[in-house]
């Protein structure tokens, strides 16, 4: 069992997704364009900076195109609901609304906050962990200031004897 391959494990290619999560999103993509052609023309311009982060982004879980992807589809979505919301949906209408200055800054602008977001995070984090551990510290260098008081330097000896 060791030395085969698991039933979890068969099927899935190259960084453990699946062959048919590719396929889904292009028969996905397909059936929308033959259905919904002004909703497929704005994803596919609104997103592009999502494809992007997504081709280049190699991490595991594809966290910076999932970071990327998130804030860039708040700015496509007022824009998919706005050609849903007309009564004849043509493609000019779409394209139309989509290559105006301020809804591609809208749309891009907000992938750009998802990209500054990811590049952010990471540092403002581990100084959050840093601060926590030093808040840590002192509470314990507190608490072990009680306990020399309460038992005695003999109590430092023992622990010094002891080699922990």
């Amino acid at each position: 069992m060791a030395k085969g391959k698991s039933s979890a494990s068969k099927g899935k290619g190259k960084g453990g997704r699946s062959a048919f999560s590719g396929l889904s999103v292009i028969a996905s993509a397909v059936l929308l364009f033959m259905v919904a052609l002004p909703t497929f023309i704005t994803l596919t311009v609104g997103l592009l900076p999502s494809l992007v982060a997504f081709i280049f982004d190699r991490s595991p879980g594809r966290t910076m195109a999932r970071c990327v992807f998130g804030l860039n589809f708040s700015g496509v979505a007022p824009y998919i609901l706005e050609i849903w919301m007309q009564p004849a949906q043509t493609v000019s209408g779409a394209t139309q609304a989509v290559f105006q200055p301020l809804a591609l800054s809208i749309m891009y602008g907000a992938a750009g906050l998802g990209w500054l977001l990811y590049l952010a995070m990471p540092p403002i984090v581990a100084n959050v962990l840093n601060l926590s551990a030093q808040r840590r510290v002192s509470e314990l260098r507190k608490k072990q200031r009680g306990l020399i008081k309460t038992w005695g330097d003999s109590l430092i000896k023992e622990v010094d004897r002891s080699g922990n």
